[in-house]
């Protein structure tokens, strides 16, 4: 049945406003996480993750307190930790931290983008071994801001 003439732009008024919770929930594709223990490292990690375009992300991974001058291998795998989930990129991918004097350390990396919606998490690990989730240093999962 038609629309009378007279109510047509409040149908079109009501569905702009249908469409504006849609709009309003997307998401920043900013990520977060924080691994507050690392086993065998010791100190703690924090992980930003920012989009780079459509297609990829800049990961930037921040060691604090670990032993000085300390080599520490990370990955973004997809699940929730201790889901055993696949890397989203080759290990190759993922640049190895460095720490410091001090204790401290930071690497960057390129990664594919993060699908909003989806699980992802973050594991630290010995560069020395083939990272599983029980054998990793630390786990955390990343939580995407609004």
């Amino acid at each position: 049945m038609p629309v009378p003439p007279r109510r047509a732009p409040l149908a079109l008024a009501a569905a702009a406003l249908l469409a504006l919770p849609a709009a309003a929930s997307a998401q920043s594709g900013k990520w977060v996480g924080t691994v507050s223990q690392l086993r065998s490292a010791g100190g703690s990690a924090d992980v930003t993750i920012e989009p780079r375009g459509e297609k990829q992300s800049r990961v930037r991974v921040t060691v604090r307190n670990v032993s000085r001058d300390m080599r520490i291998a990370w990955d973004i795998v997809e699940g929730q930790c201790r889901d055993n989930g696949a890397p989203i990129a080759p290990q190759a991918a993922f640049t190895q931290v460095q720490s410091q004097m001090d204790g401290g350390g930071t690497a960057s990396a390129n990664v594919p983008r993060l699908a909003s919606g989806k699980g992802y998490y973050v594991r630290i690990f010995d560069p020395q071994v083939s990272p599983t989730d029980d054998n990793v240093w630390g786990c955390a999962n990343l939580a995407e801001k609004p």
